[in-house]
């Protein structure tokens, strides 16, 4: 098995993980079904170019800037959701960044 599936399997399981967090700590009931399986049907590749786009825009993540990472989500109408329910949620600012951090890493 190559490097780049054993990345691409880690990345994958912490997507999932970062998912199943959201989840709990949002509630399923304040996210749409379309939010769900959007998350859910994210393929291994797609994580991989997301940590990728994270790691080329590593400033944004290290000024811990959810206005930007939201801009930067463009035309991903979940993914800028997501940024919007975490960002109103300072409980959660750490962790979320934590994540992002280690998609960073090893994007």
């Amino acid at each position: 098995m190559s490097e780049n599936v054993k990345l691409a399997d880690f990345l994958r399981e912490k997507f999932d993980n970062m998912a199943r967090w959201l989840v709990e700590e949002v509630g399923e009931s304040e996210l749409s079904s379309d939010v769900l399986e959007d998350m859910a049907a994210r393929s291994n590749m797609q994580v991989v170019l997301f940590a990728s786009h994270l790691r080329q825009n590593k400033p944004l993540v290290d000024a811990r800037n959810f206005a930007g990472l939201r801009e930067l989500a463009g035309s991903l109408p979940t993914l800028q959701l997501l940024i919007d329910k975490i960002g109103a949620r300072e409980d959660m600012h750490e962790k979320f960044w934590r994540y992002m951090d280690l998609f960073v890493k090893f994007g």
